[in-house]
């Protein structure tokens, strides 16, 4: 059951971008406020980009294991997705992903899981395997396919460490002109696991 939650889960993630921003959970304080994030029971966050705001920090999933985070960068505006739900569009967003398993296995099956989504709903430009702070992540370079996606291209990171598994994923429209690859390895530089 647990599976078929974090499946579904991140496939929303994926092909609603954006729309995280609808959480009742809304932090009101933003990321560059807090010294650092922890997520879950494993992962500390140490914000060093002022210009990512704390969008959401959903909690709710906590009993499952599963934990979620995203923040935005740039000035958002309103965006109606096809549902007709209103959220805020920012010119890039980060999404975090961090599964907390029993075992390795699990972990290594729900990276394996979401990896096989990112490839199924974007076109995937690149493959290619990273290290961030001494962790080794399998990361996807890709532009967002979908008509429903706001977001023009993007990057993700894949890990698993332990009972750990991790999913960062930083989106953004057309004419944002940052380098991803260098937002994302700051992001993971800055990222730290924490020993059980």
């Amino acid at each position: 059951m647990k599976t078929k939650f974090a499946i579904l889960f991140f496939c929303l993630a994926l092909l609603l971008p954006g729309c995280s921003a609808l959480s009742p959970n809304l932090e009101k304080e933003p990321v560059e406020n807090k010294s650092h994030l922890l997520v879950g029971h494993s992962l500390e966050v140490e914000n060093t980009d002022s210009r990512f705001i704390l969008v959401d920090d959903n909690s709710a999933l906590a009993a499952d294991g599963l934990y979620y985070v995203s923040w935005g960068m740039g000035d958002p505006t309103p965006y109606e997705n096809s549902d007709g739900d209103t959220a805020d569009l920012y010119d890039a967003s980060l999404y975090l992903l961090l599964g907390e398993s029993k075992d390795a296995a699990s972990a290594q099956k729900n990276v394996a899981t979401w990896l096989n989504a990112a490839k199924e709903n974007y076109e995937v430009l690149e493959e290619q395997e990273a290290v961030y702070n001494g962790q080794a992540y399998t990361v996807l370079t890709y532009h967002c396919a979908s008509e429903n996606n706001p977001y023009d291209r993007g990057i993700s990171a894949f890990a698993a460490t332990g009972g750990i598994s991790l999913c960062v994923e930083v989106t953004c429209l057309e004419d944002f002109p940052e380098d991803l690859d260098k937002i994302l390895a700051n992001f993971l530089e800055h990222c730290s696991y924490i020993s059980k």
